[in-house]
């Protein structure tokens, strides 16, 4: 495999140490004589494992594009990165070009984490406190393999840290032994990490015992869909009770108020789990608005806008217009100013679903669908730096309580579960969900709920794939799209129908490099 190559010394990437003179070197000249000789430079390092998670999952722009246009929620937009293609499921099965890119991102960030443990084991220092950073880099560690796990079935579990380059041809574990490593790890976060309000000096972006908890239940859910055993829905709604039991968390009241587009002060806020720390600095910033924008050099709206992949124009339509989250996550009116006097608008240009994603459109919009705002940061310093600083969730209060909510009505039924559906629907301004339903009704509004709250999130392809809805919705999507002459799906018909079991395949590179890989076998169209 490529991986593993680099380790970071130095100042840490990103703001926590207020330092971003990075200097990157080979691993091999690191050795325990001089580097990880006490907390200081641990820690160092442990802030080097959250540097590479942001880069590798939900801070990288391609890792949410590439899944959510797979689903019925997002669309091409202006074609590039071949996007048109994946959204039609075209060639899946090739482990050339049809792969998800972050294989090499997932290693690197594992071999950090196993580095700071590794390491660490002889560091002298405050033995509570080690353990803490441990259980942090077992959070990650854990977070990754599960991303990875989803998406590939039983990956290669490194022992250790890489130390040369041998020893690099490590055996696939099945998908029971990597959920066991990964369940371990998050066990041994849970017991070792603090609840989120016990950080204090500005160290509350950290894994806290709430985010291991929430992902614990997140990944209960997730073998209960995919497998069909009842005794993990309970696991995950104890979890996830746990979370909420805590009181360290709460809806934000307004849901503008989560994004830094409306509201600027909103970083680690009430609702916050687990985020991912992005700054105006070089390597830091957060590159996700360049498939959110709108394909528009227009200073008024931060930094420069690109518009590779948006939410789909059928998605778009099926929001409530009474539901808050319809402004509050999309960009669908831009004023076009003069260069250099911003004050002076000189153009509106706007979305038009009736234009069907052609542009411009007849009101001037560029792309072919909305713009997802949740990454913009419109600040004038993101116009002049060009580097965007919006965090990123990783994971939410509001996904925490619609887990419960799946996670219940799968073991009781409905009954108990409409408070905390409910809850998020309030939140958005929606009134309670019809009373009465069944348990097969109840389930598809928390699908629902969760396509209107979590679009452009990176959580929506896993959804699909949990509750088995991946296929059906997807030929009904590209159908649509078809037969409503949708551009971009206009002669583009649907090429594979997946199923739950979808994986992805192995990057050819890393299974030439890695003798002891092997290849997941061809998927079959449902």
């Amino acid at each position: 495999m490529k991986i593993l190559k680099y380790i970071f010394s130095g100042c840490a990437l990103f703001f926590f140490s207020q330092c971003t003179d990075l200097n990157e070197e080979p691993y091999t000249f690191l050795s325990p004589a001089n580097y990880y000789k006490n907390a200081d430079e641990l820690n160092t390092a442990l802030v080097g494992v959250y540097d590479g998670y942001q880069n590798g999952f939900n801070g990288y722009y391609k890792y949410i594009m590439y899944l959510e246009v797979l689903t019925e929620f997002g669309s091409p937009a202006y074609a590039k990165d071949d996007v048109q293609l994946w959204n039609v499921w075209s060639d899946m099965n090739n482990s050339d070009k049809m792969v998800i890119t972050n294989w090499d991102d997932a290693y690197n960030i594992i071999n950090r984490a196993n580095l700071v443990i590794g390491r660490g084991a002889n560091v002298e220092m405050d033995e509570n406190l080690k353990k803490r950073y441990f259980a942090e880099a077992r959070f990650l560690r854990a977070a990754t393999y599960y991303n990875l796990v989803r998406m590939y079935g039983g990956v290669p579990i490194p022992e250790t840290f890489t130390e040369g380059l041998k020893n690099l041809a490590i055996a696939r574990k099945t998908t029971e032994e990597t959920y066991a490593y990964i369940i371990a790890d998050l066990e041994y976060a849970e017991e070792n990490l603090p609840v989120k309000s016990d950080y204090k000096n500005g160290n509350v972006w950290r894994a806290s015992k709430g985010a291991a908890q929430a992902l614990l239940g997140d990944l209960y859910l997730t073998r209960g869909g995919m497998t069909g055993d009842k005794s993990y829905f309970q696991k995950s709604k104890d979890y996830c009770g746990k979370v909420i039991q805590s009181s360290q968390y709460n809806l934000q009241p307004n849901f503008k108020d989560l994004w830094f587009w409306w509201n600027t002060n909103n970083k680690n806020g009430i609702e916050s789990v687990f985020e991912l720390q992005y700054g105006s600095v070089e390597n830091e910033y957060n590159n996700n608005h360049v498939m959110f924008g709108v394909n528009i050099t227009e200073t008024t709206l931060g930094s420069y806008m690109y518009h590779r992949f948006g939410p789909s124009i059928q998605h778009y339509l099926s929001y409530g217009n009474d539901d808050t989250r319809k402004e509050g996550s999309f960009l669908t009116r831009v004023n076009v100013t003069e260069k250099g006097n911003p004050t002076n608008i000189i153009q509106t240009i706007e979305f038009v679903p009736e234009d069907k994603g052609f542009f411009p459109g007849s009101k001037g919009w560029k792309t072919a669908s909305p713009g997802n705002l949740k990454f913009y940061d419109r600040t004038e310093s993101s116009a002049s730096l060009k580097k965007p600083q919006t965090n990123s969730y990783a994971i939410r209060y509001a996904d925490v309580l619609l887990d419960y909510a799946e996670a219940e009505n799968e073991i009781n039924g409905p009954a108990a579960a409409y408070t905390y559906i409910n809850r998020v629907r309030n939140r958005a301004n929606l009134p309670d969900l019809t009373p009465g339903l069944g348990k097969e009704d109840f389930a598809d509004a928390i699908y629902r709920e969760r396509g209107w709250e979590f679009v452009g999130e990176g959580v929506l392809f896993f959804d699909e794939l949990r509750t088995n809805r991946i296929g059906k919705n997807v030929a009904n999507h590209v159908k649509w799209g078809n037969d409503n002459k949708i551009n971009m799906y206009v002669n583009n018909p649907l090429q594979f129908i997946p199923s739950k079991n979808f994986l992805f395949k192995i990057p050819r590179y890393d299974l030439d490099s890695n003798p002891a890989l092997i290849q997941n076998p061809d998927n079959v169209s449902n």
